[in-house]
């Protein structure tokens, strides 16, 4: 018979399946802390459950790992793991320190503390939303991660580094989106109070905009930040470079993203990277004028990640700064993104495995 693990089952799905083996609720209560909250795999390990119960648990239950195959070290303390599944697939997630996400001009945000650790996290191996920007998108995709698989990445390496993570943005390898049930799930178990307890206000999934997804959010009433890719206020732009645009319309990824503000009252994040020529134009700078205006918004800035992979010849805009300038001028919320862990491929956009079997 086949072990269940454990690991990526939710408080009250633990409860349901240990009750099927007379196990009491607070029982399960004790093993969801163990696995999430002190991040035990070992139940020999768990000392207030009795010698019995373990041994019920031994013989019938798991609590599996993904392996960290490699790590990256950049010069700014960015660190980039590489994790081996089960099935050999593998996936990349980012470890951020503090001052080294979001930035206001050369200093930090006023909202960024000293004590605050980043992880960018996976939801897919590879992606097959073929972005010509995000090397991810080069890849071959292959699947959905699931609940366990997404939740270990920050199990894994909050052991790792010894440290605990106090932010979580679903921004590595993947559509998050397209793997709405196991996200979803997953970000119940980061945010539950006995599991690892983080405010889901620290949490961040970034979309390139699906758009049936966006409005499940609202009238389901999630309240993580949501980031939308946009890139470009110009349809036949975006779809150039976004192939989804061709399925999610720009207009109405507009108006899913008004709906979702209607309903949950936050604001939402859209992203832009900046291409020479493509999206740093005057006209482009008063689209987003005429955006910002229209709903509470901020836009996050980034500078484009070149590589030779990619299949457009795109280069990062070299004025830069001038946009930003010029935005900010005009009362347009603005956050530069910082290029951290670029020397080791960790930056926006740059997250690929050569090989996922």
């Amino acid at each position: 018979m086949d072990k269940i693990n454990l690991k990526g089952l939710n408080a009250e799905d633990t409860a349901i399946i240990l009750q099927k083996y007379d196990i009491p609720s607070f029982r399960a209560k004790q093993l969801f802390q163990w696995i999430y909250r002190k991040n035990i795999a070992d139940f020999d390990l768990m000392t207030n459950l009795s010698k019995e119960l373990r041994l019920l648990l031994k013989e019938r239950f798991c609590i599996e790992n993904i392996a960290i195959e490699k790590k990256s070290v950049s010069i700014d303390g960015t660190i980039k793991y590489l994790f081996n599944l089960p099935d050999n697939g593998k996936i990349e997630s980012v470890l951020l320190p503090p001052l080294s996400v979001n930035r206001l001009e050369e200093s930090a945000a006023d909202d960024e503390p000293l004590n605050r650790l980043t992880i960018c996290v996976s939801t897919q191996v590879g992606c097959p939303l073929g972005c010509e920007f995000c090397a991810t998108g080069y890849m071959k995709y292959k699947r959905n991660l699931s609940v366990f698989e997404i939740v270990d990445q920050i199990l894994q390496v909050q052991k790792d580094s010894g440290k605990e993570i106090t932010n979580v943005v679903f921004m590595g390898m993947g559509e998050p989106l397209l793997n709405y049930n196991n996200l979803i799930k997953a970000i119940d178990i980061l945010c539950h109070v006995e599991g690892l307890k983080i405010s889901n206000k620290h949490i961040t999934v970034s979309t390139s905009g699906i758009i049936p997804e966006i409005i499940k959010i609202a009238d389901e009433h999630k309240k993580f930040k949501l980031a939308v890719s946009l890139h470009s206020l110009d349809e036949d732009i975006r779809s150039k470079i976004m192939p989804i645009n061709n399925k999610y319309k720009l207009t109405e990824l507009i108006e899913s993203v008004r709906y979702y503000y209607r309903k949950t009252k936050l604001k939402i994040t859209f992203e832009y990277i900046l291409f020479d020529g493509l999206n740093d134009r005057e006209e482009d700078i008063r689209k987003i004028i005429k955006l910002s205006r229209s709903m509470p918004c901020k836009f996050n800035i980034i500078r484009f990640h070149e590589s030779e992979i990619f299949s457009l010849d795109l280069k990062g805009s070299p004025r830069f700064k001038e946009f930003v300038d010029r935005l900010r001028n005009e009362k347009v919320t603005v956050m530069v993104r910082n290029s951290s862990g670029e020397d080791i491929a960790a930056a926006c956009g740059q997250l690929a495995v050569k090989s996922n079997g």
